[in-house]
């Protein structure tokens, strides 16, 4: 009934449509399509149609004004009500009312010489230039026989030293059927092993990569998913000599189709990556009210949970579900009781999926349980089952079948982590943010603190401790760096006790907080 009534609103008009106020394109639409449709929808991106100029957005403005009224775009699964989550993808209801009325009076353009200019989004990348780009060898042909494939591609990095990797950016060489994407670092050859006995290129594997890699659940990306630079001093490490292995879910297609994905790697080029992302799960094998099996004709919720064996920063957090999952509740009750909420799914679309990033690192202490509460819906009345009439749902790695995973990306907590502030790093929104130096951590501080600080452009940059007037006592670390967020730990224990400034000193000012040693 909703989706019938938005529709009728398009097509009759409704009376919130200001008289007196002209919406065009160029005043007030082109910025909110360049900065929330875009992204997705220009050439080599998701987006099945593009959305880059006035002609194009114009072609399909009753459907924008459609969708974003019904709230089926932008694409964004997460409830703003119940967490905040990095890059959320959320229209105002002012912006989505201007769309309204842009379409009501015509979807008029407006002075052309007044438009916005589209952003400079890079070319086969959100993120800019990657260090380098890691390709499957050969095109892989996806057979047209309605099956889902797992299929596994060893892909080697050549790389003679060890490299700490500040973003990964999956790329999908066939949209319509690259499903999802598990990559996994080995170091062993047994991948290599397993694909020279395969036919083909590369090898068939339903689970997992058929073996325990060096690390199997390095990276991943389902649709959706919009890749990120890892925040502060944190990374991944990719080691000499590694082979990325992909482990790539084939969705079912009924015409044969080839596929060709790469991975663009930008590494940690001022070695300030001291700490390595881990990642936790929560699984069927931690369900309170198991076993994972989803009768025909019932609704079933599933609550799992996770215990934190020591103080950790959670990061991130991924849940993942098949086509009669219906929603998502993710959380943390800390000892004490103390609740932490960190996703709410209401309403979950198989096609939209994605890792989850928090506006800030979230100290979870030890003996804290994370739980993972999830419903399935395994009725006729669903329109999303594959099955009819209704099937019995357990365990399995096709689309048919069902998951209940939830991925969390944590580090070891450090003294500090709660002040340092996530935002995002992508290039095209770097700018946004300000030079700043963080308060120090803990202050007043007896041994060693943590000095965090943001810059919004790459260049040299000193920190430097000097005593209240300003003379220099001791230069902490002066480099170039990237800009986004930077963690230096500083050893002050042979500091006499008193007060002091640390001094961030960058090409475009200085910024200074006080420092008291107990």
């Amino acid at each position: 009934m909703k989706i019938m009534f938005s529709a009728l609103l398009l097509l009759l008009g409704h009376a919130s449509v200001s008289a007196q106020t002209t919406v065009t394109w160029s005043g007030q639409v082109a910025n909110i399509v360049y900065q929330h449709c875009t992204p997705c929808h220009r050439p080599g991106e998701i987006g099945p149609m593009p959305f880059t100029n006035y002609q194009e957005a114009s072609a399909y403005a009753s459907m924008i004004a459609f969708t974003v009224q019904t709230g089926y775009m932008p694409p964004w699964q997460p409830d703003p009500n119940y967490s905040s989550l990095l890059d959320q993808r959320v229209l105002t209801a002012q912006e989505i009312q201007t769309i309204q009325d842009w379409v009501q009076q015509g979807a008029l353009r407006g002075n052309p010489a007044t438009e916005p200019s589209m952003p400079n989004y890079p070319v086969g990348s959100q993120l800019g230039q990657p260090d380098t780009v890691i390709s499957m060898a050969q095109s892989y042909l996806h057979q047209g026989n309605n099956q889902d494939m797992y299929r596994v591609f060893v892909l080697p990095t050549n790389l003679n030293e060890n490299k700490k990797i500040k973003a990964i950016e999956f790329r999908p060489g066939n949209k319509s059927i690259v499903h999802h994407a598990i990559l996994g670092i080995d170091v062993t050859g047994q991948g290599r092993q397993r694909d020279s006995l395969a036919p083909g290129y590369g090898y068939t594997q339903f689970f997992g990569f058929g073996f325990t890699p060096t690390e199997d659940n390095w990276y991943g990306w389902a649709p959706g998913a919009s890749a990120k630079y890892f925040p502060a001093n944190i990374g991944k490490n990719l080691p000499a000599g590694a082979d990325i292995l992909v482990q790539m879910h084939y969705a079912p297609t009924s015409v044969s189709q080839t596929d060709s994905s790469s991975i663009n790697l930008f590494y940690d080029r001022t070695n300030q990556v001291t700490r390595l992302e881990q990642v936790g799960m929560i699984s069927p094998l931690d369900l309170m009210n198991g076993p994972f099996v989803i009768p025909a004709n019932t609704l079933r919720s599933f609550k799992g949970r996770l215990r934190v064996p020591a103080d950790i920063s959670l990061l991130s957090v991924f849940p993942h579900m098949h086509l009669i999952g219906k929603n998502w509740r993710i959380y943390a009750v800390k000892p004490g009781n103390d609740t932490v909420n960190l996703i709410s799914i209401p309403d979950w679309d198989f096609n939209w999926q994605g890792f989850y990033y928090f506006p800030r690192l979230i100290k979870l202490p030890t003996n804290t349980w994370i739980y993972a509460e999830a419903t399935f819906d395994n009725r006729a009345s669903n329109p999303n089952n594959p099955n009819s009439p209704p099937q019995n749902m357990s365990w399995g790695e096709n689309t048919t079948d069902e998951m209940y995973l939830c991925y969390l990306g944590f580090v070891p907590y450090q003294a500090g982590d709660e002040n340092i502030a996530l935002s995002q790093n992508d290039a095209q929104n770097i700018l946004k943010i300000s030079n700043k130096l963080y308060p120090i951590f803990p202050n007043p501080a007896s041994d060693r603190v943590n000095l965090g600080f943001q810059l919004n452009h790459a260049g040299q940059i000193a920190v430097q401790l000097t005593d209240l007037q300003g003379r220099l006592i001791r230069e902490i670390k002066a480099g170039y760096y990237e800009p986004g967020q930077h963690i230096l730990p500083f050893d002050c224990n042979d500091l006499a006790s008193g007060q002091y400034l640390v001094q961030l000193i960058t090409e475009q000012g200085s910024y200074a907080q006080k420092l008291l040693k107990q």
